[in-house]
């Protein structure tokens, strides 16, 4: 019985001094850490909005509608929030400051296309786009996700 414990001791102490366990243990802290950064991403709370605004800067004779529709999912931990209107679904980086939300969506060069700021008590919203120098203001309401 005691060689049998003693075989088992000298097993796992060489197991565990052996590259196997090294690798083992940095595969196990990975996957903990997708999976709660996963869990994190599910368990935040959200706000859905359906926000309509109109071009600040008249854009001349009307070829495609002068207001816009857009889907707001707003993530209020500070994670991913999802932006789905005309062009696509965005996704951005949420921060919130005094009485208002901002979503910055990016570009692959870490560039800002798109900058939503929505105000809580009035229920107003600007979309700037810097590149192209326009604005969309205009109001939000609360809708289903």
């Amino acid at each position: 019985m005691k060689k049998n414990i003693k075989i088992s001791f000298e097993n796992c102490a060489s197991f565990l001094k052996s590259n196997q366990f090294h690798i083992f243990r940095s595969v196990l802290v990975i996957f903990s850490g997708i999976y709660l950064l996963s869990f994190q991403q599910a368990k935040s709370e959200e706000i859905f909005l359906e926000c309509t605004g109109t071009y600040e800067i008249n854009r001349g004779p009307l070829i495609k509608p002068d207001w816009e529709t857009s889907y707001l999912r707003i993530n209020l931990n500070g994670l991913i929030s999802t932006v789905d209107d005309q062009s696509g679904i965005k996704k951005g980086r949420t921060s919130t400051s005094g009485k208002s939300y901002r979503i910055t969506h990016r570009d692959s060069k870490n560039n800002i296309e798109n900058i939503y700021k929505i105000n809580k008590t009035y229920g107003t919203y600007i979309l700037e786009y810097p590149k192209k120098n326009r604005k969309l203001i205009g109001t939000c309401q609360k809708s289903r996700g």
